[in-house]
């Protein structure tokens, strides 16, 4: 009688543990879809600086020579 509850407290503790780990785990990975479409427009946008600044470079290089 005394191992059958100790069993069953075990696997109640393991599916209370196995909850709380599998909430951390898709908060985080929510976290990281919400943010995804952020970091995409900032890429985008530091990709237009970046090709902005190669063309003001290639522009200013070759009015000096």
């Amino acid at each position: 009688m005394a191992q059958t509850i100790g069993t069953i407290i075990v696997v109640v503790l393991a599916l209370v543990v196995l909850s709380a780990v599998l909430n951390f785990l898709f908060g985080v990975l929510g976290f990281v879809f919400a943010l995804l479409p952020l970091l995409i427009k900032l890429a985008i946008f530091g990709g237009i600086i970046y090709l902005g600044w190669m063309v003001f470079r290639k522009l200013a290089h070759t009015s000096e020579s």
